[in-house]
């Protein structure tokens, strides 16, 4: 097959032919020796479209989203606890007796001071109805009384052994749970829910992947992934059934993970999945207070620590003299600091081969920043976390605290970054990501410390070959050249010469894989 069109780019660094020649799903030739190859009767095909670019990467995200269940309530546009107890009370009559109320998305950063979810207002709607509901960060869940007696956590105000260190029960200023459970403290209540049959897996899995795709996504680095999804993945590749190149970043903290890493890293059906990064957690999230910092949130506290320091750098060691890349999600500064520690005890041979990942570097003191160059780290970043975060971090957090937070151009002068969405939790478009990364502008329209904007090339590249350097797969995706998988997107306009705003409207008219059209925008 021939591809022509006056304008296809190579990379995200502008590099620009007019020609493709494709061969069992691989580019073999560009330019001139695209055309001088190509024989009588082969196909030729002539998009029509600004540009044609490589497919894009999604560098971190959850196809099986926490919390993300089929029939889940959306609550991502309640603007007060009002409007999500109408949502709830709307489902009520579509359930069976004693089945789970269960939604995802509520934000009480965008609601009035003060207002939040409660477990006494669950409660006078539901009294005999499991409720739970996760927040936009995935590290908080609202629950009511019969929710948490199925979890078997105390509702009086008692000392407990569920007060731990890797998670925190709110309470009110009597000792009583309020019904916010952060992080760790989230896990009775979590595993009383009734699992997901592996049909509405599968069916969550290619709606999502769906989504992305549109967008001209065709690779996503799947940030959390069960041992038993592994097996599935493994069976749906095998078929030929994935509808995106995976990347599989298993939870390390699963009951089976020694028996999956002890068979080593993997990968299947010709670069469509590959097995080789572990993920842990070093803290929460921000929104919830949940982020491990420095220096102290408003109330005295520094956020929560999901897994001892030691116990980071030990795991991080075993797994890497088995070949295993490992990844961390680090939201605070003192998280961040945690975790290049634990990195810098892998043999130095060790982590330049297998190229450990630091999830997020959302906040980054400047004592920490050169050493992600030194120890070889790459920093996996969700520009469009900063759209949502930057609108009310200020409340928060200090000056200085705000200095240290999406440090972009700086990482960029220090190491290599890998782009993403942290979908479902925001906005799977990356051309909303890339927009935010040069434009620096919050959900209010406000700048965020503009000199760590990104150029469009950088910008571009986290979302290209940075994201392939991150899987391990710079030699077979992220650019268009020799030897590189047939993975490109047509787009309606040209990014290198768009403007930030003009890049957020940009639609995707044509996304191919392996040579085949897979995705086309009707007209």
């Amino acid at each position: 097959m021939l591809i022509e069109h006056p304008r296809i780019y190579l990379d995200p660094f502008g590099r620009t032919t007019d020609a493709l020649r494709l061969n069992d799903g691989q580019v073999i030739a560009v330019g001139d020796h695209a055309r001088e190859d190509h024989e009588s009767g082969e196909r030729l095909v002539q998009p029509e479209g600004a540009c044609v670019f490589p497919g894009l990467s999604d560098a971190h995200c959850h196809l099986w989203g926490v919390g993300r269940r089929a029939g889940s309530i959306d609550l991502s546009e309640a603007s007060d606890p009002a409007v999500v107890l109408d949502r709830l009370r709307e489902r009520d009559p579509e359930l069976s007796p004693g089945e789970w109320i269960l939604g995802r998305g509520w934000d009480d950063n965008n609601w009035g001071a003060g207002e939040s979810l409660s477990r006494s207002d669950l409660d006078a709607a539901f009294p005999d109805r499991p409720v739970c509901l996760h927040r936009v960060d995935n590290h908080a869940i609202a629950v009511n009384s019969e929710a948490m007696r199925r979890g078997n956590l105390p509702l009086e105000a008692s000392g407990s052994a569920s007060d731990r260190t890797d998670g925190r029960i709110v309470r009110d200023a009597d000792g009583r749970p309020t019904g916010i459970l952060v992080d760790a403290a989230m896990d009775p209540v979590l595993e009383a829910i009734p699992a997901p049959t592996e049909a509405e897996d599968l069916h969550l899995m290619r709606e999502a992947a769906g989504r992305m795709r549109r967008h001209g996504i065709v690779s996503a680095h799947q940030a959390l992934v069960s041992v038993d999804r592994v097996a599935t993945m493994r069976r749906l590749a095998d078929q030929g059934e994935l509808p995106l190149r995976m990347y599989l970043m298993v939870d390390g903290q699963d009951d089976g993970i020694d028996a999956l890493t002890a068979e080593g890293p993997f990968q299947q059906a010709d670069d469509w999945l590959q097995c080789r990064a572990v993920k842990f957690f070093a803290d929460g999230a921000l929104g919830s207070q949940g982020a491990l910092l420095l220096d102290t949130y408003p109330d005295g506290s520094r956020g929560v620590a999901m897994i001892e320091a030691d116990e980071l750098a030990e795991r991080a060691r075993q797994l890497s003299a088995s070949g295993w890349q490992v990844a961390t999600h680090a939201i605070g500064d003192a998280a961040t600091r945690r975790v290049l520690d634990a990195y810098e005890s892998i043999p130095e041979e060790q982590r330049d081969h297998l190229r450990p990942r630091l999830e997020h570097a959302q906040m980054l003191h400047d004592d920490d920043l050169a050493r992600l160059s030194e120890l070889g780290v790459i920093a996996s970043i969700q520009p469009i976390h900063m759209r949502s975060d930057a609108a009310w971090a200020d409340d928060l957090l200090s000056d200085s605290q705000l200095d240290r937070m999406f440090r972009w151009g700086d990482l960029a002068g220090q190491t290599r970054l890998a782009a993403g969405s942290d979908y479902p939790i925001e906005d799977p478009n990356p051309w909303h990501g890339i927009a935010t990364a040069m434009s620096r502008r919050d959900a209010r329209g406000r700048g965020f410390r503009p000199r760590q904007a990104l150029s469009v090339e950088a910008a571009l590249a986290g979302y290209t070959t940075g994201a392939a350097y991150a899987a391990h797969t710079e030699g077979r995706t992220g650019q268009l050249r020799p030897g590189h998988l047939a993975d490109f997107i047509v787009l309606d306009r040209d990014p290198f010469e768009s403007t930030p705003d003009d890049i957020w409207h940009t639609q995707v008219l044509e996304v191919w894989m392996d040579g085949v059209r897979v995705t086309r925008r009707s007209s």
